[in-house]
């Protein structure tokens, strides 16, 4: 009975160590959270890192032959602190992946995106490029990883920064 409950068990863990359907990961609506850590840089004074959550909504879609493109939205709610008493309250962010799924789980991608984000009493907007990679632990989990850089920009002010992402997210 006991070695019964051990097989049952190794079983149920093992179902994720092999690899999803092909052709079925990364595309549908999908939801996750990152935590994000940035660094900013305005006018050769350098910010200190911050790092919060960010909540992300996104869309996949499978355009044939392993490419998939995915468009998403972010949303960082929460308050980090950028330099002395200087605090970044929020960042909203609309985006677009563009990946290759390297066999059935995974999918190194190239992305760029457009932010609004409030630091202190003012409003940056700008763009941003980067990359990353998603593996698909299952058809409806992933994790990943991910670096953008950001150039943002207020009355002639600029404000660049590096955002490094790690995330966990459930795919529909």
């Amino acid at each position: 009975m006991k070695k019964l409950l051990v097989l049952a068990i190794a079983g149920a863990f093992s179902a994720s160590a092999f690899p999803a359907p092909v052709g079925e990961t990364f595309t549908g609506i999908g939801v996750s959270t990152d935590l994000t850590t940035a660094k900013y840089k305005a006018n050769g004074v350098t910010g200190k890192q911050s790092t919060g959550p960010v909540l992300v909504v996104d869309y996949g879609m499978d355009y044939g032959n392993n490419l998939v493109g995915v468009a998403q939205a972010k949303a960082k709610i929460g308050s980090t602190k950028v330099t002395g008493d200087v605090k970044q309250k929020n960042k909203y962010t609309i985006g677009y992946q563009q990946g290759y799924r390297v066999g059935s789980d995974l999918l190194p991608y190239v992305k760029v995106d457009a932010s609004s984000s409030k630091i202190g009493d003012e409003t940056y907007r700008g763009f941003g490029y980067g990359a990353g990679a998603k593996y698909a632990v299952s058809s409806n989990i992933e994790v990943g990883a991910e670096y953008t850089r950001n150039n943002l920009k207020r009355s002639g002010t600029k404000l660049k920064g590096n955002d490094f992402s790690a995330n966990v997210g459930y795919r529909f």
